[in-house]
């Protein structure tokens, strides 16, 4: 029983690592070692598209809970998806990242990055299946007459 608790106590410790959503951040090393001080994600490489229509990008601020949905972030955030037309990628942002938004402006950005988001991985899979059905069947190989 301790020992399942100090486990417990120990993964509780680790899960809060890492700085808080809108702090500054940076990478220590390159490609696939590089690293950030973010508790989730730094935003860094990540492009944010406002509201308005304009586009932050090199943000050098960590995001806050990953993989969030529309009304799940705390008051102060806004849940973000990233129009990835490869993975659903979604993070918690601080919700005046791009200005002053009302309540209503908020909940409109997150289901509409959503949508976009959801929208650009449908395109990719529809592409995907059209170049796989465009695809020629492998050609059998000639087997040996039987003796």
């Amino acid at each position: 029983m301790i020992e399942r608790l100090a486990v417990l106590t120990c993964l509780l410790l680790l899960s809060g690592c890492g700085d808080p959503i809108g702090t500054t951040c940076d990478f220590q090393g390159s490609g696939f070692t590089a690293k950030d001080n973010c508790r989730h994600r730094c935003l860094e490489h990540r492009r944010i598209e406002c509201p308005d229509g304009t586009a932050i990008q090199g943000l050098k601020i960590c995001s806050g809970s990953r993989q969030c949905n529309p009304g799940n972030c705390p008051d102060d955030q806004a849940c973000y998806h990233v129009a990835d037309p490869f993975k659903k990628e979604s993070y918690c942002l601080p919700v005046d990242i791009c200005g002053e938004l009302s309540a209503e402006q908020a909940m409109l950005w997150e289901s509409s990055s959503k949508a976009k988001s959801d929208e650009l991985i449908e395109k990719w899979k529809a592409k995907k299946r059209k170049l796989q059905q465009t695809k020629p069947a492998p050609a059998a190989e000639a087997l040996p007459p039987d003796e």
